[in-house]
Formats: C-alpha cells, structure tokens, sequence
C-alpha cells in the first residue's frame, strides 16, 4: 500500500508555507505455476484458441496464465503463444504490473523465458499482454507430456494522485540501497542457498524476477550451486537485488574474479552483467592474458571480447610479445582464423 507522510508546514519567506510531503509506490508480488498436462493432445487445437489456468489473487486484483498450443494469431506459425490477463473488467483503475513468463519441461529445465517490464492491464482489456510467438513448438515437442508455466508478477501500487506533485526536486532513489540491506538482512527470505559450503538466504520473488534460469532450479526451500566460488556467487547475488556491483576495496576486483563472475553471468543469463564482464576484461588485455581472453570469449560467445582480442593481435608488435609466451602454438592451433601470413621467425627478425 502507498505510504504518505504529512509534516508541519514550512516557512519559505515572504508568507509562503509549503506542506512537505512524501510517498513511495510499493509492488506486490507473487509467482503462480500453471502446470500443462498432455501437451501433444494440445497441439494442433488452432491459433487463437487457449487454455487457462486457474485464477490467482495479485495485489488485490484476479489473474490468470493463458497458453495458446498454436499460437494467439494466424501468423504465429511453429509457435505456441503465453499471455498474463488481469480478470480487472470490473475495477475502477488501470493496473500496472511488471511481469516474467518462463517455460519449464517435465525436468525443471528452461525452455523459454520473456520478461516484461511494465504493461498497463485497462478494464477494456480482455485479451490480456503477452507473446504471440513465445515458445518455439519444436522445443516443446522433445518434451514429455507435462509442461509447466511459471509466471512471476508485481503489481505496482501508486500513490493517490493528489499526492503524486512535487513543489521541489526529489532526492535521488533510495531503492538499490533498501534492496541491498533486505539482501544483508534476510527479512523476508524463503530460499537457503548452499555454496561451497556457505549460505546465502535469499527471496523467490526477486530471483524470479532478476534471474529466472536460477530461480527455475529451485525445488524447496534449499538449493546447492556446484561449481561456484561463495565470493563470486555473492557478487551475482548482490548485482541481482540492485542491478551494480558491490564494491571493492583495493585495486579492484582480480582478473581472475571477473572472468568467474562472467562464467556465472552466462550460466544464468545475466546478459547485462555478462557485458560488464567483458568490458572489464577488454581494458586487460596484454600479451599474457591475451591467449587465456581468447579461450575465455570463444567458450562463452563473447564477441565484444573476441574482437578485442583479435585487434590486440593484429599488431606486430603485440604479436611479437605473444610469440614470446609458451602459448603461441596453442593460438595457431585453436584460432586459425589469424592466418597468419608471416611466421614466428620472421616477426621476430623485424
């Protein structure tokens, strides 16, 4: 619910008082699983046609999951189509919410996931908002009978609009640092998550929403990540709760680290922090970490990184430097797309 605090009026000279005032919009939000039984009787039903599942309470309004098996329109071709509805006919408002509808098979896997960031459900809505072409059907095939359509949804909540105006400037957010301090905190957590022997206590409801490919291997209230650093793991968990990274005392975070968090960026499909990985990477690059760069932006489609690498290596000079390292072979063998016209010995003669 929207909270407004009313102070004393204040005194600005020449008579003029000011009331001072102060809200804040609050989301509230759920996920809900609409479990698809016998998929393959489904197939083929026509576009347009759907099914629903069954209507769940959000934020004080109705909701339901539509899945259209072909699709919601004639042009949806090899696609099955996923919409939210708001069951808001009746309300007197238009409701914002902020939604994510991800695709799951009989083994919790990801098939497909699609985030929307605001939409406005109006009462003359019926069809609700979402994707026309969601999932390809091929994917859904190779799947057994039993689908599940998760979708996680925030309503967000505004304050009456008479307390929407501002007589000044309004102070910076204050949101990534409440987030922050609920992660630090824990209030409210309902997932423990065990890495490398350490936990981290943390929410569904923003896992859902930030990273989706790992909120969808959580089944309980604990869950273990292999093959993960407890330093790395939380530096990702910190960027999910406030979109940055924390910060870092010293001369930064190591070469080593960001490669990690850009490996743990790619295993969940944090495209944005995967990007400020490469970043990073790229104003690193030197004849000894060049060859290690390469492999790293090669193994987890790093183009940016690649690029920045193969320009590193397009100067003789910088050729040189590598050929001077014990991992020139591995460069000739691994990234014949150098073709490199002179040999070793002759760049070295230069």
């Amino acid at each position: 619910m929207a909270q407004v605090n009313a102070a004393a009026a204040v005194d600005h000279g020449e008579g003029l008082r000011v009331a001072e005032t102060s809200s804040r919009c609050v989301t509230e939000g759920a996920t809900h699983d609409f479990v698809v039984t016998n998929y393959p009787l489904l197939d083929g039903m026509g576009f347009g046609r759907y099914i629903r599942s069954s209507t769940f309470t959000v934020g004080g309004y109705d909701w339901n999951i539509r899945f259209y098996p072909d699709g919601g329109k004639e042009d949806a071709a090899g696609n099955a189509g996923a919409y939210l509805c708001c069951l808001c006919q009746l309300a007197k408002y238009e409701v914002r919410a902020m939604f994510t509808l991800t695709m799951l098979d009989d083994q919790g896997h990801v098939q497909e996931t699609r985030q929307v960031g605001s939409h406005v459900f109006s009462p003359e809505s019926s069809t609700g908002f979402g994707f026309n072409k969601f999932v390809e059907k091929s994917k859904l095939r190779s799947s057994s009978h039993l689908l599940t359509l998760r979708c996680v949804v925030a309503v967000i909540k505004e304050p009456p609009a008479e307390c929407r105006t501002s007589l000044a400037a309004a102070p910076p957010t204050e949101l990534p640092g409440q987030l922050e301090r609920t992660l630090k905190d824990g209030i409210g957590a309902d997932v423990t998550i065990l890495v490398g022997g350490r936990r981290f206590r943390a929410h569904r409801f923003m896992l859902a929403m930030r990273a989706p490919l790992l909120d969808a291997q959580i089944f309980g209230p604990t869950m273990e990540v292999a093959d993960m650093e407890p330093d790395i793991f939380q530096i990702l968990l910190h960027y999910v709760y406030t979109d940055s990274l924390p910060p870092c005392d010293g001369q930064g975070y190591s070469t080593a680290a960001v490669e990690h968090l850009l490996a743990a960026a790619d295993r969940y499909g944090l495209g944005r922090l995967k990007a400020m990985c490469q970043g990073e990477l790229c104003g690193r690059i030197d004849a000894n970490t060049v060859m290690a760069t390469l492999a790293l932006a090669d193994q987890y489609i790093c183009e940016r990184l690649k690029d920045a690498c193969l320009e590193f290596l397009s100067s003789e000079e910088s050729m040189i430097a590598v050929i001077a390292t014990d991992r020139f072979k591995h460069l000739i063998k691994s990234f014949p797309m150098l073709d490199l016209e002179k040999s070793p010995e002759d760049l070295a003669r230069k």
